[in-house]
């Protein structure tokens, strides 16, 4: 076995990792001697690019899968998962997601992988975090998304006139139920967060039909 391979297994507890984490596994190696540990670990296939930088053990020496959404953050950032993405892992949509769509707090950008495409939008918010969770996966942890974040990073990065849960029930086919979990805690984690209008009338038109 390759032995970059065997410091990678010892190294990460999700088979992810970075050139960084490569750079400080030989600490007395010059980059350039790193760098072609890498690059025969890659024609092996022993070890998988995901981006420029970061890395992933192929399921023939590390057979745990890899977290997409742990990817994600790791990607582009700071960033977390959100929009469809998001509604789909808590299982407020019935579709699968096959592209990953995130919210960033810098310039847009999307990257096309072996996992799919990654996208990032830019929406003007602070905190950035607010209404985010870190998921541990049992794959690694990372930020995704609430539902209620989720919903509205689409209002907000759409240019969305939602006012109410008609368009969520009848656009997004989400279940009346899941919208009746929200609670008033839920809001207000998310009040004063968004420099958008349409993503404040939204939150507050959702508010007054769940709760009045």
């Amino acid at each position: 076995m390759n032995l970059l391979v065997e410091k990678a297994i010892q190294g990460t507890t999700t088979g992810v990792f970075t050139f960084g984490d490569v750079v400080n596994w030989y600490p007395m190696s010059s980059r350039a001697a790193v760098y072609a540990q890498v690059q025969r670990a890659l024609k092996t296939g022993d070890v998988i690019q995901v981006r420029r930088g970061l890395y992933h053990l192929a399921r023939t020496v590390f057979p745990q899968l890899v977290s997409v959404e742990v990817l994600a953050n790791l990607i582009y950032g700071p960033s977390y998962v959100s929009f469809e993405s998001a509604l789909s892992f808590h299982g407020w949509i019935p579709e699968a997601v096959r592209n990953c769509t995130c919210v960033t707090s810098l310039r847009p950008r999307s990257f096309e992988t072996i996992h799919g495409l990654f996208s990032y939008t830019q929406i003007k918010q602070t905190p950035l975090l607010a209404g985010v969770q870190n998921v541990d996966s049992g794959r690694g942890s990372f930020f995704i998304a609430t539902p209620l974040k989720a919903l509205a990073d689409m209002v907000a990065a759409r240019g969305l006139d939602w006012a109410d849960c008609r368009p969520l029930v009848e656009s997004l086919r989400i279940e009346p139920d899941d919208l009746e979990c929200l609670r008033p805690e839920d809001f207000e984690i998310l009040e004063g967060v968004y420099y958008s209008k349409r993503a404040r009338t939204f939150l507050a038109g959702i508010r007054r039909e769940l709760f009045k």
